[in-house]
């Protein structure tokens, strides 16, 4: 059975353990890993990047997974372009997971509470960044004068008005307890279905989360009290309640993570 992941993001600069990160992103096996380390231990980082620079840190129990920054200028000196993400990387063993989706999908609800249209990243990367919504914008010269590929992604806002307090009826095909059909390790916490007759943007049914039972069922008749958001997937997961009432967002997300841990998403409720 998939253990459940207590991964959470924290901020290097209010965290009160920095000696203890700070040795960790200094393990990093690559050169700018290194560097951010050297700036870290300098005190010279928000200088280079910003006053109000974050080093985002994505955490489990104590161990580092993957970390970038979170920053009002980067490699690439535009003052209209802001803010950045820079400096990402993901330890070699936690790797193929999207571990770095997470702190993408954290940079994103930043730049969105700050008011932002866009988010940009710096890179000589290709075809990654495209796995987590970002789409190629342009070439430009990096501080070096070295020519760097920018990605840009959309801040959206999405409107579900018309789906949101709907009621709903559906097909559980992955019970409570059960087991993902293309993950053995992952158990279903909750059961998982589909909403008869109504089409996501994958083409098939759409998908939901039920809540208001803690035993397997066959179907389901519910009011959607959220939309999860996907930012980097062609389809929305409804989160339906058997009885109608409310739960908490953070309870949602808790409950959703097993799957979405994986993907970039916000939620709307």
């Amino acid at each position: 059975m998939m253990n459940r992941s207590l991964m959470e993001v924290i901020d290097y600069f209010t965290s009160d353990k920095k000696d203890h990160w700070l040795a960790e992103i200094q393990k990093s096996d690559w050169g700018v890993g290194k560097y951010l380390y050297e700036l870290l231990r300098d005190q010279k980082l928000k200088e280079l990047c910003g006053g109000s620079t974050k080093v985002l840190l994505l955490v489990d129990n104590g161990e580092l997974l993957s970390f970038c920054t979170y920053a009002k200028q980067d490699d690439v000196r535009e003052p209209s372009l802001t803010p950045w993400v820079g400096f990402v990387y993901t330890f070699p063993k936690h790797r193929g997971k999207r571990r770095m989706g997470k702190l993408l999908e954290y940079a994103y609800a930043l730049a969105k509470n700050d008011g932002h249209k866009h988010i940009y990243i710096s890179t000589c990367e290709t075809g990654l960044y495209e796995k987590y919504g970002y789409n190629f914008w342009k070439l430009m010269k990096d501080v070096g004068g070295e020519d760097s590929r920018i990605y840009r992604t959309d801040i959206v806002t999405m409107d579900y008005s018309n789906v949101l307090g709907s009621m709903v009826h559906g097909t559980i095909d992955r019970p409570l307890g059960s087991v993902h059909p293309g993950n053995p390790e992952m158990i279903y916490p909750i059961n998982y279905g589909y909403v008869d007759g109504v089409f996501a943007g994958d083409g098939a049914e759409q998908d939901v989360y039920i809540f208001g039972t803690d035993q397997p069922i066959t179907t389901f008749s519910g009011k959607v009290i959220g939309v999860y958001h996907r930012l980097n997937d062609s389809e929305d997961k409804w989160i339906v309640s058997l009885d109608g009432k409310n739960v908490c967002a953070d309870v949602i997300r808790n409950s959703i993570s097993f799957q979405e841990q994986f993907f970039m998403g916000e939620l709307y409720v």
